[in-house]
C-alpha cells in the first residue's frame, strides 16, 4: 500500500509539471499584456492612462491588397482613452495627422456620450504619430495632436502621448 501511494504521489507531481510546461509561453510574446500602455496629457483634463493590467489596450494589423491598416486603442475603466488608426502603415516612421491627411487619424475619447470624441479627421486639426518600434508582435511610439468634435469648434490638445501595444 505504501508503494502504491508513493507511485500516485510521483504521478501527481509529474502531471503537475506537464500541465505547467504546457501553459508556458516560449515564443517571447507578452501574452499577459503586462507592459502594454496608452497614455497622454489632455489639456484641461489631465493625464489619461490605460494599461492592460486594469483597462483595455488592443491592437490589430490587417494587410490586404498591398495596404496595411493598423488600429491601436487604449481606454481606461472610466471610458476615456485614445484610438490611433493608420491606413497607410509602413512600419516605424513619422505619420502626419490632420484634415489634409485623414488616411491616418488619432482620436481622444473623452467618454461615451455624443460629442466626446475629438478626432484629427476634421478641419482645423493637426498632429503626428511617431512609430519607434514594430517587431511584428508589438508596436511602440509617441503621439501628439489637436482633435475636434465633428461640426463644432470644440477642440482638445493632446501632448506627450506614448503607446506600447501588442498586436493580435
Amino acid at each position: 500500500m505504501k508503494n502504491l501511494s508513493e507511485i500516485l504521489r510521483k504521478a501527481s507531481l509529474l502531471l503537475f509539471v506537464i500541465a505547467f510546461m504546457a501553459c508556458s509561453n516560449d515564443d517571447g510574446q507578452d501574452v499577459s499584456g503586462a507592459g502594454e500602455e496608452f497614455s497622454a496629457e489632455v489639456a484641461g483634463v489631465g493625464t489619461i492612462t490605460a494599461s492592460k493590467d486594469f483597462d483595455t489596450v488592443s491592437g490589430t494589423k490587417i494587410s490586404a491588397g498591398g495596404t496595411n491598416v493598423v488600429v491601436l486603442q487604449g481606454t481606461d475603466n472610466s471610458g476615456k482613452g485614445f484610438m490611433i488608426r493608420f491606413t497607410t502603415y509602413n512600419g516605424p516612421g513619422t505619420y502626419d495627422l490632420g484634415f489634409t491627411n485623414i488616411a491616418n487619424t488619432a482620436t481622444y475619447i473623452g467618454g461615451t456620450a455624443l460629442g466626446e470624441q475629438y478626432s484629427t479627421s476634421y478641419q482645423g486639426t493637426s498632429g503626428k504619430i511617431i512609430v519607434t518600434a514594430d517587431d511584428g508582435k508589438r508596436v511602440e511610439g509617441t503621439f501628439e495632436f489637436v482633435g475636434k468634435v465633428n461640426n463644432t469648434s470644440a477642440s482638445m490638445t493632446v501632448t506627450n502621448g506614448k503607446f506600447k501595444v501588442n498586436l493580435q
